[in-house]
């Protein structure tokens, strides 16, 4: 009794699993279409669709793409580029799926593979504005800002109106030390939507970097944008983490440690939360806690150059030179372009009395930098203790040109008799 009972029971499985799959039905379509803002609802919707063998290849390739959409929006993004990847072998010309794919790449940090499927999609569409601002994100993400700003400036040929497109390149022109450029082009991107959040922060960003590295301007400026972002859009932490550093450098250090503690209780796991914290407790002078918060930074994500940079400066400040130079390395190695650290470690050279290497620091983040008014009269000092009086001369006179209010440059020009 009880064998064929077993036997009838298995027999029911194979039934079952015999069974062929339910057909995708009008509910489903509706659904699956609306999967980008519903996924968990829209997905499983999209999977009936894919799963019946009666739709047509259309329909297969427009709910692949629903339901990949919904994953990338849900932060799935190995799901979305599988997703993106089906609707590829089914429509090889599809530009849109090379284009989405390379956003999906491009939010894995797959900097390569993302401009592969992005560079495919504007093979098959060459007037795809969104293509190229996203292969210019990618650039941008292997610190290749030419590369970034050419497929920026393509978007934009494509369509003037296209603020991305704008906030991308500006923000491509502050990474090479164009400030005012970068400025220019977030502006028209604020004034084409005046309700951009990211574009208002990105301002903020390059205002901040101009008085940083020019010293021209007040941080007020970057601190009002950064309040106006974050009106918009208050959900957007990393501005509370970028006016927290404004807050610091405009010594302001009980806004900033609100601005920075703000990001680490939403998001115990954000980096830059701690490295902004971290930035305060130094204008604080307590070293100590602003150490353990860059080591908190660094911990979490190990690809933190700026992080590496402040810890550093934070043991200058300690006279732990050796300590701060290995910690420019690390930043200069995961941005080969980061002239902040070239200076800083030229500075660390020269508390080391190394004035041949410091020159060769203060000169590469001339070169990355070329409107570095520190770099300038950091590099005018050395020559001065080298004995290499014209040179030093032409740095300071340099300086002037780019800040006639600077101090150091005028100073050091009426010591040596201009």
């Amino acid at each position: 009794m009880a064998a064929r009972g077993s036997g009838g029971l298995l027999l029911g499985m194979g039934l079952l699993l015999a069974m062929p799959a339910l057909a995708a039905t009008p509910t489903d379509r509706g659904e699956c279409a609306a999967s980008a803002d519903k996924p968990d609802v829209g997905g499983a919707a999209c999977s009936r669709i894919i799963d019946d063998a009666n739709v047509s290849v259309a329909e297969r390739v427009k709910a692949f793409k629903n339901r990949g959409r919904g994953s990338f929006n849900s932060k799935d993004y190995d799901r979305a580029i599988a997703d993106y990847g089906e609707v590829i072998k089914l429509s090889p010309k599809d530009a849109w799926a090379f284009a989405h794919r390379c956003e999906a790449y491009e939010s894995k940090e797959d900097h390569d593979a993302a401009i592969a499927d992005c560079t495919e999609a504007i093979k098959i569409d060459p007037k795809y504005g969104w293509a190229y601002n996203n292969r210019g994100v990618a650039y941008y993400g292997l610190h290749e800002y030419d590369a970034a700003l050419a497929d920026h400036a393509e978007a934009i040929r494509v369509n003037s109106r296209d603020a991305w497109a704008y906030a991308r390149r500006g923000m491509a022109w502050m990474e090479k030390g164009e400030f005012d450029q970068a400025i220019a082009d977030i502006t028209q991107a604020v004034t084409i939507d005046p309700k951009y959040a990211f574009g208002f922060g990105q301002r903020g960003q390059a205002l901040f970097r101009k008085r940083l590295i020019t010293k021209k301007g007040g941080w007020e400026p970057a601190i009002a944008d950064y309040s106006e972002a974050i009106k918009l859009d208050p959900n957007l932490l990393w501005l509370y983490s970028s006016r927290g550093v404004a807050y610091s450098n405009n010594r302001q250090y009980d806004l900033a440690v609100l601005d920075c503690s703000e990001v680490i209780k939403r998001e115990p796991k954000n980096s830059s939360g701690y490295n902004c914290r971290g930035v305060a407790y130094e204008g604080l002078k307590d070293y100590g806690r602003a150490i353990a918060d860059y080591h908190q930074s660094i911990s979490i994500n190990p690809r933190n150059g700026v992080a590496y940079w402040n810890r550093g400066n934070a043991y200058m400040a300690l006279r732990k030179i050796d300590d701060a130079i290995w910690d420019y390395d690390q930043a200069i190695a995961i941005n080969a372009k980061d002239f902040n650290s070239f200076n800083s470690r030229g500075k660390a050279y020269v508390a080391k009395g190394d004035s041949n290497r410091a020159v060769k620091d203060f000169t590469q983040a001339i070169q990355l930098g070329p409107s570095y008014v520190e770099a300038y009269n950091n590099r005018g000092l050395s020559y001065e203790v080298l004995g290499r009086r014209a040179e030093a001369i032409a740095d300071f006179r340099k300086a002037q040109s780019i800040d006639s209010a600077d101090r150091v440059s005028k100073q050091q020009l009426r010591v040596l008799g201009f």
